[in-house]
């Protein structure tokens, strides 16, 4: 799915892949939503997206960490980012799983809905005094056709949930 994306973002086919040209200030980010509000992760943080699948609980975990499970025979901890972040609704809302490739561990962040692929400039990214209480996991804040995108860092995440 995460390729359906990409290429419906660049659908013209042609090598658009700007995350290796170290010559340039732009960066690439999959734009999220959590409950109603919109977030942004560089792309080179995400390996795939998938449909959620059945959970087995771990005793003594993060209380963000619902458990685990193993696609493809790879062990995958699944982290609610809405509970880590602090965002709750008492709506239940349709979820995805954003599957990230960070330091020590294989993370899968659910999320309630993909909206895409959006280059920006790093200039663009404006700094935050939000910080969902975590420090280090918001990045900036950035505007893309008048909706303000909160980026933050997976990596910072996982260091935090498996110190």
């Amino acid at each position: 799915m995460f390729k359906e994306v990409l290429m419906s973002k660049h659908g013209n086919g042609e090598n658009n892949d700007i995350l290796l040209d170290v010559n340039t200030d732009e960066i690439e980010i999959l734009v999220f939503t959590i409950k109603d509000q919109v977030f942004g992760v560089n792309v080179l943080q995400v390996r795939e997206i998938l449909m959620p699948s059945p959970i087995d609980k771990v005793p003594q975990v993060h209380p963000s960490v619902e458990g685990v499970y193993m696609p493809r025979d790879v062990l995958i901890t699944v982290v609610n980012l809405a509970d880590y972040l602090g965002i709750y609704s008492e709506e239940e809302q349709k979820t995805l799983f954003i599957v990230a490739d960070v330091d020590k561990l294989n993370a899968a962040f659910r999320v309630n809905n993909v909206l895409g692929i959006e280059r920006i400039s790093t200039a663009s990214v404006e700094g935050s005094e939000v910080s969902y209480g975590r420090d280090g996991v918001m990045e900036g804040i950035v505007r893309i056709n008048g909706k303000l995108i909160s980026l933050i860092n997976f990596s910072e995440i996982v260091e935090d949930i498996a110190p």
